[in-house]
Parts: structure tokens; C-alpha cells; sequence
């Protein structure tokens, strides 16, 4: 059964735009290898300086999203914190068939 979640999932703590860059990159490595590249925004912000990636006007439809979600988060976290250990990730799911 396929479950229609909205992403937010920010990056902060960076210390330069250099740094949101090298995580913006990383970042665009997990959202190919999951397949979402395509259905989300991937945003590089200067002021504060961060990292966003967000799903728009549509949500994603993921089937099995309990394994699902936790092999992505567990990739966001290895993916990020390999370029930036200091890094903050705060990743939440909307579920908008529940609204």
C-alpha cells in the first residue's frame, strides 16, 4: 500500500556557504539514489546559511514508507554528516490524506 507523505528536511549548523554547497550535493545523491529527486526542491539558503529540501503542491506516494523512511533518513544523516559532522538535520513528514 503506497502513503502520500509531504518532506521538509532542513540542514543547519553550516558554518559557510562553501559548506551548504558540499551538503546541497550530497543531498542530491540520496534524492537520486531513493528516486525523488525528481518530486522534491532542493534549496542552498545564505542567510541563515542551510539547506533545504522540500516536496511542493504534491506529495510523494511511497509503498512501504515505515522501511522506506528509515533507510532515507538513515542516508540523509550518513550523506550530510560525512561532508559536515557538525551538522543539523531536522527531518519531518506531513501526511496530507490525514488532513
Amino acid at each position: 500500500m503506497s502513503v502520500n507523505v509531504h518532506l521538509a528536511l532542513r540542514v543547519d549548523k553550516l558554518e559557510s556557504i562553501e559548506q551548504a554547497e558540499t551538503v546541497k550535493t550530497a543531498l542530491a545523491e540520496v534524492l537520486r539514489e531513493h528516486s525523488i529527486d525528481r518530486d522534491v526542491r532542493l534549496r542552498k539558503f545564505r542567510e541563515p546559511i542551510s539547506v533545504k529540501v522540500t516536496t511542493g503542491r504534491w506529495p510523494l506516494s511511497v509503498r512501504g514508507f515505515g522501511v522506506w523512511s528509515t533507510a532515507f533518513e538513515r542516508d540523509v544523516t550518513a550523506a550530510v554528516h560525512d561532508v559536515v559532522p557538525s551538522a543539523a538535520i531536522d527531518v519531518e513528514w506531513g501526511y496530507p490524506d490525514e488532513a
